[in-house]
């Protein structure tokens, strides 16, 4: 075992190792320094300030394929007489060869020493190794202690009995029919053995053999049946009218929660989410994507009901429209807010920000006639929400109020008359899951999965871990509500049929034609596709998603120009070598077109000030992400006549009718699109 040194800052080595880091961890500046008294005196306080004091010193030690963290504090004696007493260590697994790992999973001393590795490796193994394999492992584990004193092995059997019960008990979904064999191969070893016979210690695994084959076989469930029938007409987006807000908050609600208690933490994690849309994949992360279906629909039904307008195919002009005045289409918008207002009481955040974002989109929000129309009450509802899911500083505002939520009593919002409902309506919450899913896109960007010895980044898992525990909490915390189903509600909600892109950009323009209500653009641009700095929701939370760009209403004919741009994805891949032409390729390629093209293309960096910067073709990508603006754009090159223009500005989501100016081109749809790009996952 050799202590492999990294940074020494205090002159003091341990036993039979080397300091990496040494400090006193507390400053002298705060109520006494090396050898002084804190405030008050006495001898217990002493002795206390005397560990607090105690100098600590951390390495790294290699061991059979595993890389351990040492963490050792030397403490003093109050007593400056007595004999120093030996320094206590603890040792924390950062990285290791699978076999390593499994052998610390099984290890007696590792509940003691390092309490957060089982469940952190449980929760996360998915994202190096299969359950197939994982339990292979295992078992070759407890062969291989066949021969070994009888002692050692029944430890190591009634460790592996526990972290078998807790894997079932925290992650079940884990046991499908594809470890059928591995399951056989245990129950075979625990026979032969003598510890399947219900005594000593492996008395329990009888009962854990027996759970694990329930799970693996388990008998079809009854599926409940549609409220809406695959024949029945369509429902009527508009009778949203007819539905109290409050009433249909909670059916949103308890749609939401049914679907955020269903979900499997681990597929959020970055490297299953994030590779969903690989070739081979789309098995995968069936409960996210569950969710993300659920809040395209509540977004779905919000254009669908203002626009009043019900899809009947898929080209752009199959579609269905109810004639409206602007009057009838605000009372539209006040419903939602009203209906987003009662989530935010109910503590939906998924819902809120679904309604929210369908409201900022383009087609929506540049209705400028019905918004004028809008009571000035729910603008301001409105423009409170959208500061709640601002994207400014990491979405900070929504992370400290679902902080704050989970913790206190549902609170009143500032401009809001209604108080907080008690009693039949619980008090769970649903959180918005893109948050997450980003938090664990971004993570696994950021760290590799293997250090350059081919060891696995355990504190990568670590981290990821963190996320999912506060996934885990918030699932528990949603158990909280109590509400109970409304079939009129659900039924219309099922009924809905919501517009593609193509068809909410044809409608919005025929309810307000962009002469009446656009001002004129100050330049045209073409097709375009957005690159965010974040590979999170464009990456993360969906990708790649829909984002319309339209340089001006078609004139004639169905086709409607600036066909749909997919948002870009993983621009995080950029490396240091890659020239622009390069990246412009695999952007091309990552969302179905063709790369040969690329040499039609430039790619745009977003300056502060409106103002951007085209990339020269032997520039590296690399280095402008390094700069003051992380926010690109993919567009055709301008033909050499053209002009170059300035960027406009984008509206603020601030829930204000769109009377001061911009419209249904990009330039407006730039700000709110990437919100409803990452809203809409």
């Amino acid at each position: 075992m050799l202590p492999r040194p990294l940074r020494l800052l205090w002159d003091t080595s341990p036993p039979g190792g080397v300091v990496l880091s040494s400090f006193r961890s507390r400053d002298p500046e705060e109520g006494g320094g090396p050898g002084g008294q804190g405030v008050g005196g006495g001898q217990e306080e002493e002795e206390e300030e005397e560990e607090d004091e105690a100098p600590v010193s951390v390495w790294d030690e290699e061991e059979d394929g595993a890389t351990f963290t040492v963490t050792s504090r030397q403490y003093r004696s109050p007593d400056p007489l007595a004999p120093t007493p030996p320094p206590r260590s603890s040792r924390r697994l950062r990285a290791g060869t699978l076999e390593a790992l499994v052998r610390h999973l099984l290890d007696a001393r590792t509940s003691g020493a390092d309490m957060t590795f089982t469940s952190a490796f449980l929760a996360t193994h998915r994202a190096f190794t299969s359950t197939p394999a994982l339990l292979g492992l295992v078992a070759d584990r407890l062969e291989a202690l066949e021969s070994h004193p009888t002692d050692e092995l029944e430890k190591t059997i009634g460790v592996a009995i526990s972290v078998l019960s807790t894997w079932l008990a925290s992650h079940p979904e884990d046991f499908g029919s594809e470890v059928k064999g591995q399951l056989d191969r245990l129950e075979s070893f625990l026979l032969r053995t003598g510890y399947a016979a219900g005594e000593g210690v492996g008395g329990g695994s009888a009962d854990l053999i027996r759970n694990l084959r329930s799970r693996v076989d388990p008998q079809a469930p009854d599926l409940p049946k549609p409220l809406a029938l695959p024949g029945d007409p369509p429902a009527d987006p508009t009778d949203v009218l007819v539905f109290l807000a409050d009433h249909l908050a909670e059916q949103l609600t308890l749609l939401d929660a049914e679907l955020f208690l269903s979900l499997v933490p681990s597929q959020c994690l970055g490297s299953l989410w994030g590779h969903r849309d690989r070739p081979g994949h789309s098995h995968l992360c069936p409960s996210v994507r569950a969710t993300v279906t659920q809040f395209n629909k509540v977004a779905g039904a919000v254009v669908s009901s203002v626009l009043g307008a019900t899809s009947t195919g898929e080209g752009p002009r199959e579609v269905t429209i109810r004639p409206l005045r602007p009057p009838q289409r605000a009372r539209l918008l006040e419903k939602w807010i009203r209906v987003a207002e009662e989530c935010r009481l109910l503590r939906n955040f998924s819902s809120v920000y679904a309604v929210v974002s369908a409201l900022q989109s383009s087609p929506i929000h540049r209705l400028r006639a019905a918004w004028g129309e809008a009571a000035r009450d729910s603008l301001r509802v409105f423009s409170s929400l959208c500061h709640i899911f601002s994207e400014e500083d990491n979405y900070s505002q929504s992370r400290e109020l679902l902080l704050q939520e989970v913790k206190l009593q549902p609170s009143l919002e500032p401009n809001s008359k209604k108080a907080p409902r008690s009693g039949s309506r619980g008090g769970g919450v649903v959180p918005y899951l893109g948050t997450f899913l980003k938090d664990l896109v971004m993570l696994d960007a950021a760290s590799k999965d293997e250090l350059e010895n081919g060891y696995i980044n355990f504190d990568k898992r670590r981290k990821e871990f963190a996320v999912l525990s506060e996934l885990r909490r918030l699932q528990n915390e949603c158990r909280g509500y109590d509400l109970r189903p409304d079939p009129d509600i659900q039924q219309w909600l099922q009924g809905l049929r919501p517009l593609t892109e193509a068809q909410s950009h044809r409608v919005s323009c025929e309810v307000e034609p962009p002469g009446t209500s656009d001002p004129p653009a100050p330049r045209v641009l073409r097709p375009t596709l957005v690159i965010s700095q974040w590979t999170e929701v464009l990456g993360s939370v969906g990708g790649p998603t829909p984002l319309v760009s339209w340089d001006r209403p078609s004139v004639g004919g169905d086709e409607v120009p600036g066909t749909p741009a997919p948002l870009l994805t993983r621009l995080a891949q950029v490396t240091s070598q890659d020239k622009a032409p390069s990246v412009i390729g695999r952007v091309l390629k990552k969302n179905n077109r063709d790369s040969a093209v690329a040499s039609e293309y430039e790619l745009v960096q977003l300056l502060p000030g409106e103002r951007e910067l085209t990339i020269p073709p032997s520039a590296n990508v690399f280095y402008a992400m390094d700069g003051a603006s992380h926010d690109f754009l993919l567009r055709q090159r301008r033909r050499p006549s053209a002009a170059t223009l300035g960027l406009t500005s984008s509206p603020s989501a601030s829930g204000t009718p769109p009377s001061e100016g911009g419209g249904g081109s990009f330039p407006r749809i730039k700000a709110t699109g990437r919100k409803i790009a990452r809203a809409l996952f």
